[in-house]
């Protein structure tokens, strides 16, 4: 074991010097999976003007003081709204229906209300200059049409691009939704990383499951070997590929700190991939440095717990990766 190579040291060597590409400014429509190259933020006060949030007559709610059943009083323009109108200039409330009867000399209120009752005011839901998400962040296909709705119709962003070149459409297939890679297919001489069966079976890294993983810097690309098995393949992607997507793109991940329902043992001298589960507020572990596929089917998360730990008890806090935070 002394022989193998510390995951921290290969990702150090192969990482050296690796800066994020170069960002683009991208159509929200078909941003998803793109990381943000800076703060997205309202771009204006949205909603834009105050805007009703229920049905009814647009008033000022000075003029109703004292409206009763008995002492109705005339709106002077009675202008109907549904939600999310735009409320009329001067207006600052909606009546709603059962709030005004019907007169000889039109519509009458009968209630009195309180500025800014069944409305939302400019900037409700988001002020210009505020961010929706900060640099760093996956745009998902949520946060895409949040941005829409803000407003917002492009964002600067950055792609790594990734060519998986694994001969099984069913490995390259799971490689891109571990790495979250999306979009058409990239020439391997025309990617950022490129991903390839190790050529090399004999273990060289500190890595369980994926002792014959490897990142590497070949030319331009990053090059990630996997092993062939799908446990080794799973654990290459995460413990390498998604530190190395990250150092191209600059995505910055957000780890979610829980306690552990049960104790985890670690090989000493080996990084070991855990599976993790959410479990009321704690998190589930799975084995140290095995996966099964029925283990990742039911995982939420995943920890690298490092060479010299030998594990954790039960009821130690572990910093977990979501495994739905990879690149789109």
């Amino acid at each position: 074991m002394s022989s193998l190579v510390p995951l921290d040291d290969c990702l150090a060597q192969a990482l050296a010097g690796v800066t994020p590409v170069a960002p683009e400014r991208v159509a929200l429509a078909v941003a998803r999976g793109g990381v943000l190259a800076e703060d997205l933020e309202f771009a204006q006060d949205t909603p834009p003007v105050a805007e009703a949030l229920r049905a009814g007559y647009a008033v000022t709610a000075l003029d109703l003081i004292g409206a009763s059943a008995t002492l109705p009083i005339p709106l002077a323009v009675a202008v109907p709204v549904l939600p999310g109108d735009p409320m009329p200039p001067g207006t600052d409330a909606v009546l709603p229906p059962d709030g005004v009867e019907e007169t000889p000399l039109g519509v009458a209120a009968i209630r009195p209300i309180a500025p800014g009752e069944g409305i939302c005011r400019a900037g409700h839901d988001g002020r210009a200059g505020v961010a929706l998400a900060p640099m760093g962040t996956i745009l998902s296909e949520r946060l895409c049409r949040f941005a829409e709705l803000a407003g917002l119709s492009d964002c600067r962003l950055r792609r790594a691009r990734v060519a998986v070149d694994l001969p099984d459409p069913v490995q390259a297939g799971l490689a891109r939704a571990l790495l979250g890679v999306v979009g058409d297919p990239v020439a391997p001489d025309a990617a950022d990383m490129v991903l390839r069966l190790s050529a090399d079976h004999g273990p060289r890294l500190a890595l369980a499951p994926g002792d014959t993983a490897w990142l590497a810097r070949e030319g331009a690309a990053l090059v990630l070997s996997v092993p062939r098995r799908f446990d080794g393949l799973v654990a290459a992607c995460l413990a390498l590929g998604l530190p190395a997507l990250d150092a191209l793109t600059g995505t910055i991940r957000a780890p979610e700190t829980r306690a552990l329902t049960r104790k985890v043992t670690s090989g000493l001298g080996l990084s070991d991939l855990v599976l993790l589960r959410r479990s009321g507020e704690g998190w589930g572990p799975g084995p140290a440095g095995s996966v099964t596929l029925a283990g990742l089917a039911a995982a939420d998360a995943f920890a690298i717990l490092p060479p010299g730990s030998e594990g954790l008890p039960a009821g130690g806090m572990l910093e977990g990766m979501s495994l739905s935070m990879s690149i789109g």
